[in-house]
């Protein structure tokens, strides 16, 4: 009994000591970490923030960044990015950056996120220029006109006028549509243009009909086309017999010449 209890306590002073040297092992651990990864605050969203909005407490939140992470542009404390207007959607936990703002003193609203030299122009689309209403914020498009008027009565002609357009709203809709979101079918939508473009856009929405046509995320250059006319949709086989079925005219009979004899009351006609 005496080396079963002497055994007992050797046990359990052996594991209190292995316990105690895992936890100073675990805390040395940690420091050493801590030391190693130097850590400081940097402001984060707090949640979904739209392009558009002005910055509030509410919308802000303070986290432990890794401080080899750092990059320009970060905000360390609340009050310097509060009454921002924010330029781009911003997700859950991304942090706040300075090029991701509009100037201080920017109003909230469409006018915050358009960039230098900039403008924004808006024109109307329906359900089929507008692409079924698959169009978001954020989305890049081209713009095309079909023209049907004056020279091109006869023959009307479309082309792509403009290309990689970022799209900034539709209707007064400034927010990214979320994920399960159903197609929203509105009356106008609104583009970031150059001045010379918005001159070029303005008159094609009235001399003619505008089309939108969405890009994709990984699509960047441009495409020069040469527009196509109404007669050149045809194969040029076809086109040639629509022609020569056009030019066929059912053969009519030729035309006598004849003499009108009168004898006494009786008239009386005679052809050759």
């Amino acid at each position: 009994m005496l080396l079963l209890m002497l055994a007992l306590v050797c046990g359990g002073l052996a594991a209190y000591l292995a316990v105690g040297w895992l936890k100073t092992t675990s805390n040395r651990a940690r420091r050493t970490a801590q030391q190693a990864v130097q850590l400081v605050p940097v402001v984060v969203a707090a949640k979904e923030i739209p392009p558009g909005t002005m910055l509030g407490g509410e919308h802000l939140k303070v986290m432990n960044w890794p401080r080899e992470a750092m990059v320009t542009g970060m905000a360390t404390e609340p009050a310097k990015v509060q009454g921002r207007v924010v330029r781009h959607p911003l997700v859950t936990g991304e942090p706040i950056l300075e090029n991701k703002l509009a100037p201080q003193g920017t109003p909230a609203g469409l006018a915050g996120i358009i960039q230098n030299e900039r403008r924004a122009l808006t024109v109307k689309v329906d359900e089929a220029t507008g692409v079924a209403g698959f169009i978001l914020p954020g989305n890049r498009v081209d713009v095309l006109v079909t023209l049907d008027k004056r020279e091109f009565k006869d023959d009307p002609v479309t082309q792509v006028i403009l290309q990689n357009l970022l799209v900034l709203g539709r209707g007064q809709d400034l927010e990214q549509a979320k994920a399960g979101d159903k197609p929203k079918i509105v009356p106008t939508i609104t583009l970031e243009v150059t001045p010379e473009e918005a001159e070029k856009l303005a008159l094609a929405a009235k001399e003619g009909n505008i089309t939108l046509a969405l890009r994709g995320w990984s699509e960047g250059p441009t495409v020069a086309t040469a527009g196509v006319k109404a007669s050149s949709l045809l194969p040029s086989g076809q086109k040639a017999a629509a022609s020569f079925e056009a030019a066929i005219v059912p053969p009519t009979a030729p035309k006598r010449a004849g003499v009108e004899i009168l004898r006494g009351t009786a008239r009386e006609t005679v052809t050759f």
